[in-house]
């Protein structure tokens, strides 16, 4: 009988402390893991992912951090591995889909990459469209397919305005085309969705300064040269434009002083009509472009198919009783925009009250289109 009892105590010991060894859920390590993924800690990732599998083999989220932090380290093969169990476990498990494009991309294999992104992109319910259209674009940059690398890239930048390093390759494409007003937009664009930065700042004061606009183009060197933030290298790098700047300025000036004078020594008056039609023209031309102007929206969603665009618009109206909405088509996406804002202030009042509706969206500047509601102010919904 004692033995009986010797023996029962040892296994309720044993019992107690295999609960002791492990008293948390594979959530608790999964958890540990997307912390340590963030800090990029990847040794630590790596473990508390995989102790997570060996306790929820039927998670296809835990299978696909994995997978995310072995590419972080190269160990490509076990990567593949660990997103092809995520869809085993769920073949609708998009994310592994998409990282399976990602590590293909890493690989230099192009056509597998291109195969799974596009798998991606056919789930409409998958939210990350954004991260796989700007995969698509680094593809076919690599290609050197520049049509489809600016498709997918802009792409990127609609189906989410707040995709930051989408926004800056867009840009610097546009740079490296000659096309500065575009890149000059985009980072426009940025600074009025509040992403800023003093780097940011540089590159519009450059833009500027190719566009021949000085005295914006100083403003912005002020900016930084007067930021203690900004890092020593930006502050150098900002008075080495500025020192342009006024180069450039200067022979404008001694260009005008000539042009003016020409006319009187030579006592030549064919020439004035030339003079008096040049700044006409540009006075024009600049009068035009106020007219075109910029409209403040908020963006509400962004679809491949304009069926879908109008079902979520209709559902936006009948559910939350929204109005001003439009659908505007751009490089075969159909963006939902709500309202004609006078300022940013205004668009971000009316954006935090359909926050609390569960509804949100991005400030988005377009150009005048012709599709533009009925005056009047948009309504609260």
């Amino acid at each position: 009988m004692r033995f009986l009892f010797v023996i029962l105590l040892f296994i309720f010991s044993c019992a107690n402390l295999q609960q002791e060894k492990d008293p948390k859920g594979w959530q608790y390590y999964y958890d540990l893991g997307v912390s340590s993924l963030l800090v990029k800690n990847y040794s630590e990732a790596i473990t508390n992912f995989f102790l997570a599998t060996q306790m929820a083999p039927n998670e296809p989220k835990v299978w696909n951090s994995l997978g995310m932090a072995y590419m972080e380290v190269l160990e490509y093969d076990k990567a593949e591995k660990a997103f092809n169990k995520a869809l085993e476990v769920d073949k609708k498990f998009t994310e592994a889909k998409l990282n399976l494009g990602i590590l293909h991309f890493r690989k230099k294999d192009y056509e597998r990459a291109l195969k799974e992104l596009k798998e991606a992109l056919s789930d409409e319910a998958f939210p990350n469209k954004h991260v796989a259209f700007y995969y698509l674009a680094r593809i076919y940059k690599t290609m050197d397919n520049q049509n489809l690398y600016l498709e997918n890239l802009k792409k990127a930048t609609i189906y989410n305005p707040m995709f930051l390093d989408a926004q800056l390759e867009l840009a610097n494409a546009y740079e490296e085309l000659g096309d500065y007003k575009s890149a000059l937009d985009v980072y426009r664009n940025l600074v009025s969705n509040g992403l800023n930065s003093p780097q940011i700042e540089l590159n519009m004061a450059w833009l500027m300064f190719h566009l021949g606009d000085y005295e914006n183009a100083k403003h912005y060197v002020k900016r930084i040269i007067e930021n203690r933030q900004a890092e020593t290298t930006l502050r150098t790098q900002a008075y080495n434009l500025l020192s342009q700047i006024l180069i450039k300025e200067q022979e404008r000036l001694l260009y005008k002083v000539k042009t003016e004078e020409k006319p009187k020594e030579k006592d030549i008056p064919k020439e004035e009509p030339i003079i008096t039609e040049k700044p006409q023209g540009s006075q024009t031309s600049d009068q035009s472009i106020q007219h075109k102007g910029k409209i403040i929206r908020i963006q509400l969603g962004a679809f491949s198919s304009e069926d879908r665009a109008k079902a979520w618009k209709e559902r936006l109206e009948r559910e939350i009783g929204i109005r001003d909405l439009i659908i505007v088509e751009q490089l075969g996406t159909y963006r939902v925009l709500y309202g004609n804002f006078n300022s940013r202030v205004e668009a971000e009042q009316h954006l935090e009250k359909l926050r609390k509706y569960n509804i949100y969206g991005f400030i988005v500047q377009d150009e005048v289109v012709p599709k533009i509601p009925p005056p009047g102010r948009p309504t609260s919904p």
